[in-house]
């Protein structure tokens, strides 16, 4: 039966912090259908298409300004389960030329990866991609207020996360396949 329990879990140290450091969004790609992409245990390591690379473009986020949540859904009535990803990017400082990325962004159903703090690296929206549910353009009122961008996507999969292990220097030093496009 594939969803009998196989080991426990023990009260780790206290090390980890919480927090994303950048998202990297991908054209919409089905990662799963790839021949190119490889994960053993749901850790990733290697994401191509059948043919070339896949491309991300970078996002970096301020601290304590961005969040990942993953809700479990399940229904036993039904006998389905899924995971909804939800994401909350904050993006200071007004760009006009970051109307068109958040434009692209909201019509798409790109595949996201973010990088927490713990140098954790998710890949969310793996197989039917993440939708933008909302998000504002801000120009606060007071001195001290918001001037940027907020969005906040979702998406629904059979799989939590899928996750790598990245470096400081390097998000992808764990994942061979991805092509990070320079801001």
């Amino acid at each position: 039966m594939a969803c009998t329990l196989s080991s426990g879990r023990i009260v780790d140290c206290k090390e980890s912090v919480g927090g994303i450091q950048k998202v990297f969004f991908s054209n919409y790609v089905n990662y799963l259908a790839q021949t190119g992409f490889v994960e053993t245990g749901d850790v990733v390591s290697v994401a191509t298409t059948d043919t070339d690379g896949i491309d991300v473009y970078e996002f970096d986020v301020r601290p304590e300004t961005s969040s990942l949540t993953v809700t479990y859904q399940s229904d036993p009535a039904n006998g389905t389960t899924f995971f909804e990803q939800s994401l909350s990017l904050t993006f200071q400082k007004f760009d006009s030329t970051d109307i068109g990325d958040i434009r692209s962004i909201c019509q798409g159903r790109p595949n996201v990866w973010v990088l927490d703090n713990n140098l954790n690296l998710f890949l969310i929206g793996a197989v039917y991609g993440c939708n933008v549910q909302g998000g504002n353009l801000v120009t606060g009122q007071g001195f001290g207020d918001l001037n940027g961008y907020t969005i906040d996507l979702v998406g629904r999969e059979q799989n939590p996360v899928y996750v790598a292990t990245a470096t400081q220097a390097n998000a992808f030093a764990a994942v061979s396949g991805i092509n990070v496009v320079a801001n």
